[in-house]
């Protein structure tokens, strides 16, 4: 546990650093007191492991009950995260959606195909030491690597991530050469598929190759939106793309569902952006519960956690939560039936 993870559960608990103390010496008869959690928190101290342990303890997702043996998915699935505009929430919503699929009981794989690395560093893992090691999806798309060269268990062994690094960006124009060029993941993916109930795919903010592959090798398509002025541009430009790889090569691509993320209630803007989501992809494709706008995001992103895990009794999270019911339900539900629009 670093100190910025301790500030941010202090916080969280509406506590000052004494009141914290004052938790920590009741549940621990210890005698800590402000100076001491200040040094904690400032990183001059190394945090003990017995209080390290008992707040992990805390943060446990114990209450998140899993899908009952009889509720088992009758079907895989590959989701991928998409929106070609940037700073939607793509990123946190892969991230805690295969958390929280987990959780419930799921196997899953989180697949970082963006070269940004982003969901890699989310969850704790250095994108400089994955492209070093030459451990990253560029390895298995373009350096002859199998996907099981580069699989890393996170969150204590929860789910499974194929990293990425910057090194992935080259595989932009690399492709371009490849015969089939939209397909090479799917094809690299067939080696551990099966293994999985559900593999989600964390895209580029670009509707390159790399996204390209994502969808061909896809069975569901989430698009979070952020709640925001012009939030759907270039959303309907998503959806031919989705369209068009329906007819060519994937016919049972779907689109799960319009995310809105982002969203505050207070915000007159937020309130007449998600109508005006509503209302527009009323009757084309479903629009899902928001997630709402919280620091527990960045504070969790920047520890190197799912939020969902940092807090999972944060009501901020439970759009997640209620999310990867959905996911479970659909797999559980009669065949994707191949159409345009919402699965």
């Amino acid at each position: 546990m670093t100190g910025d993870e301790l500030r941010a559960l202090r916080e969280r608990r509406g506590e000052d650093q004494l009141g914290f103390a004052g938790w920590l010496n009741a549940a621990l008869n210890r005698r800590y007191d402000r100076s001491r959690i200040s040094r904690w928190e400032s990183g001059a101290e190394r945090i003990p492991q017995q209080v390290a342990g008992f707040i992990r303890d805390q943060t446990k997702p114990a209450d998140q009950p899993a899908l009952p043996a009889e509720l088992r998915p009758v079907r895989r699935a590959v989701i991928a995260v998409a929106n070609q505009k940037g700073g939607v929430g793509k990123t946190t919503s892969a991230v805690n959606l295969s958390y929280a699929l987990a959780i419930l009981g799921l196997s899953v794989l989180l697949i970082d195909s963006d070269p940004q690395a982003n969901a890699t560093v989310h969850l704790g893992i250095d994108p400089g030491e994955v492209e070093t090691a030459r451990k990253g999806l560029y390895n298995v798309l373009r350096g002859g690597g199998a996907f099981d060269s580069i699989l890393q268990p996170v969150c204590g062994g929860v789910f499974t991530l194929a990293p990425s690094s910057i090194g992935l960006a080259a595989a932009e124009t690399e492709l371009v050469a490849e015969p089939d060029n939209s397909l090479v993941l799917k094809e690299k993916l067939a080696d551990v598929r099966d293994r999985y109930d559900v593999v989600v795919i964390d895209c580029p903010p670009n509707l390159g190759l790399l996204t390209i592959n994502a969808l061909a090798a896809s069975d569901l398509v989430l698009i979070p939106v952020q709640t925001e002025v012009f939030a759907g541009l270039g959303v309907p430009l998503l959806m031919e793309t989705i369209a068009k790889i329906r007819r060519r090569s994937n016919p049972s691509l779907n689109i799960f569902g319009i995310l809105p993320t982002m969203y505050s209630a207070r915000l007159t803007q937020d309130q007449a952006s998600l109508k005006e989501i509503q209302s527009h992809y009323e009757g084309r494709t479903r629009v899902l519960g928001v997630v709402p706008r919280a620091t527990l995001f960045a504070q969790a992103s920047g520890a190197g956690r799912p939020a969902i895990e940092a807090d999972p009794n944060s009501t901020s999270v439970q759009a997640y939560a209620e999310l990867a019911r959905e996911v479970a339900a659909h797999l559980i539900a009669r065949p994707v039936e191949a159409r345009h629009g919402a699965a």
